[in-house]
């Protein structure tokens, strides 16, 4: 392989990799690593060199495929027409470069129609192109039945989104149905049949604000965006929770229109009673700039975030004419501005450690006013990123709102640097507890590794009672808070040494519940090694490992005394993992609390049995099971031995499937990987139980195979 053809290669698969978690971070977590112009670039990219190399691509790729924001908590809904994403283009020249490809993909179809038939049914030129304001909120799908809300449903994966009905209907610019009387139309413009409308669910600024004064007077984490915020109320479980966030809606297409102009459609949304938002009318990309310019301009007086422009052709029969691609359609594209940017001197920067340790410096900064908010903050990323910027206090520093609330710091005025400016410099210890810090290679960040720094304690001890570690039920967050507020545990043995008193004496809680949290801390005592292994909070030791360990040494005493290369030689360990094990297990604080815990009876002893069932196979899980959650099967795979991935690959033994299997069914099955049910999973387990299989080092069963298609996912339930 020559070294350009290895150095793409290389540059292709740290994009993919960089992108996918990106965009799973957005879609699944409300979490925005990266702007979106860095994203879009960096899908361009990828595109470049899939075309060089056609054999990276795949239907999978996120160049092919829309974002995917579906969970498990909600029935899937299949979309009557694809709900695609708008493609972006930043500067006036892809603009143009659209406008001119759409008008002439008008006039060669027309054309073609004319010269088969005699006749064409579209226009041989562009009509008027539609121009609005961009939401940066969440796209919902609506559809009603003979005038009254039948079902709401995210957009997910494009193909089938989760059924948020409930939720929607928490939303008062949605209507439950249409009343002719109350909106002054006469019956007979109440659409009968299925009538869907889309539109974008977004939250207005000061709405915003005002949730994030009340989380913080909680004592909650507040949100990070009015998007993100969004996103998750529509998936919250709690209608109730849910009508305590202050969501819109605007609504911007009928994706099944008999009008003959999406000027026409707005008119109608008008009339049924939606919000529409303003939009303007353009013949040309010149037009359209300009009108860019004039929505640019007044974006901090809206009341609600905008990231762009929508152009849309206004002529619906140009658009089915041009229709899409894979992702998006041909007949509309997002100009999205650019980031806003003030500058302003830098006053001093704080060093801020998270709940898991990590050190980020934050900026404190001059009021400036930026985006429509005076902004007194920004984050500075990790020292790494100080040191790009050669940051000294004093500095003029350039600022960007990024989609956070917190701005980001994007340059500095060197020039305007006051004489004697002293440098930033990391800190070499934890400004909450003075441990000394450290920098793990192949890591950007500054760590605390003191477990019991105060700014780490709470998240200790929230992972310590949860499920997958010693299982505490009834003793959530908020109760923890206020346990170490009131001074009752800090540290993890103090929870062994709760009474009754001590759990009654907290705000709220009852003597019944305190008994129910006082017992569900006894009966933790009784789970096995692993569990406590796992909520230890040992670095890098997650689920698997911590089992891992507790098979291979079956006893806390046997790890404890394990060297580095012993630890190192089970499986999924690694060097990385054992050291950290053995450096925990021999520092005099954590083994002290280990002892303590030991004396009050937790586990000590792997209590499960050794099966090899799925001994040396890898197994994927994708899809809605019938009777359990993927949690729930994965630790039957696992406890049987197998390995649970989060992606296929070549190296898959097979692919654990249910209902709304999406993008890894379809790898599955291009890479012939064979595909399992529920059913299957659960017999195989019977069978082992039974004895049919001693040996453990059963093959897969070519009889109970399942190739499952995602064209047709209707009939998915049905081969389930």
């Amino acid at each position: 392989m020559s070294d350009s053809k290895e150095f793409d290669r290389t540059r292709y698969f740290e994009l993919k990799k960089q992108l996918e978690e990106a965009s799973r971070l957005y879609y699944k977590e409300g979490v925005s690593p990266m702007s979106d112009q860095d994203f879009d670039f960096g899908l361009k990219e990828m595109e470049a060199l899939e075309k060089k190399y056609p054999d990276l691509g795949g239907s999978s790729s996120l160049t092919r495929n829309v974002g995917s924001d579906l969970t498990n908590d909600f029935a899937k809904v299949t979309h009557a027409v694809p709900m695609l994403s708008i493609s972006n283009v930043y500067s006036a020249e892809e603009m143009q470069e659209f406008i001119r490809a759409a008008e002439e993909g008008i006039a060669e179809i027309s054309e073609a129609l004319s010269q088969e038939s005699g006749a064409s049914n579209i226009e041989p030129q562009a009509s008027k192109w539609i121009c609005e304001r961009k939401i940066d909120g969440v796209s919902l799908s609506i559809v009603y039945e003979n005038g009254r809300l039948k079902q709401a449903v995210t957009r997910g994966d494009g193909a089938q989104g989760d059924d948020v009905t409930l939720n929607a209907l928490t939303i008062p610019d949605i209507p439950e149905y249409f009343d002719a009387k109350k909106l002054k139309i006469d019956p007979s413009e109440i659409p009968q049949g299925t009538f869907e409308v889309r539109g974008e669910v977004y939250m207005e600024r000061e709405a915003f604000e005002r949730l994030n004064e009340q989380l913080i007077l909680e004592g909650k984490k507040i949100f990070q965006n009015c998007r993100n915020t969004v996103s998750g109320s529509l998936k919250l479980k709690s209608v109730n929770e849910c009508k305590t966030r202050p969501m819109r809606f605007f609504a911007y297409h009928i994706p099944q229109s008999s009008n003959q102009t999406h000027q026409q459609n707005l008119d109608q949304l008008r009339k049924l009673g939606f919000n529409t938002n303003q939009f303007w009318t353009a013949d040309s990309a010149d037009e359209i700039m300009k009108i860019s310019e004039e929505i640019g301009a007044g974006r901090d007086n809206l009341p609600y975030d905008i990231d762009g422009m929508v152009v849309k052709l206004n002529n619906l029969s140009q658009q089915r004419a041009l229709g899409t691609t894979s992702k998006s359609p041909r007949w509309a594209i997002a100009y999205k501005f650019k980031a806003e940017r003030a500058y302003t001197p830098l006053l001093s920067v704080e060093f801020q450690v998270g709940r898991t340790g990590a050190v980020t410096p934050v900026a404190n900064l001059a009021p400036v006013r930026l985006a429509g908010t005076t902004v007194k903050r920004a984050t500075l990323h990790n020292f790494d990123e100080v040191a790009r910027l050669d940051l000294h206090f004093g500095d003029t520093v350039g600022v960007e709102k990024g989609g956070e609330i917190i701005p980001k710091i994007t340059d500095v005025k060197k020039e305007l640097r006051p004489e004697g400016a002293v440098p930033v410099r990391a800190p070499e210890t934890c400004p909450e507890c003075g441990t000394p810090l450290t920098h793990v290679d192949g890591e950007v960040i500054l760590r605390c590794e003191n477990l019991h720094c105060k700014a780490q304690v709470q998240c200790l001890f929230e992972h310590f009672v949860s499920r997958e570690a010693m299982n505490i039920e009834n003793l959530g967050p908020s109760l923890l808070a206020s346990l170490i507020a009131t001074g009752k545990i800090k540290r993890i043995p103090d929870l062994y040494h709760l009474t009754m008193e001590d759990l009654e004496s907290q705000e709220r809680m009852a003597k019944k519940s305190a008994k129910n949290v006082f017992d569900a801390i006894q009966a933790s005592k009784e789970r096995s090694l692993e569990n406590l292994l796992h909520g230890l909070g040992i670095r890098f030791v997650g689920r698997t490992s911590a089992r891992n360990l507790a098979k291979h040494f079956r006893t806390l005493e046997a790890i404890r005394t394990a060297t580095p290369e012993q630890l190192q030689g089970v499986t999924d360990v690694g060097e990385r993992i054992g050291y950290s094990v053995y450096d925990f297990f021999h520092t005099e604080m954590y083994t002290a609390e280990v002892d303590e815990l030991i004396a009050q009876g937790c586990p000590t002893e792997f209590k499960g049995v050794v099966k090899t069932l799925f001994a040396g196979q890898t197994a994927v899980i994708t899809g809605t099971l019938p009777t359990m959650d993927r949690d729930e099967a994965r630790k039957l795979i696992e406890e049987n031995g197998g390995k649970v991935s989060g992606s296929v690959s070549k190296k898959t033994s097979w692919v654990l499937a249910g209902e709304a299997a999406g993008s890894k069914l379809t790898k599955a099955n291009e890479l012939g990987i064979p595909v399992h049910d529920e059913a299957w999973l659960l017999q195989q387990i019977a069978e082992n139980a039974e004895g049919s299989d001693s040996s453990g080092e059963n093959s897969l069963p070519q009889k109970t195979e399942q190739k499952l298609s995602t064209e047709q996912p209707e009939q998915l339930s049905l081969q389930l």
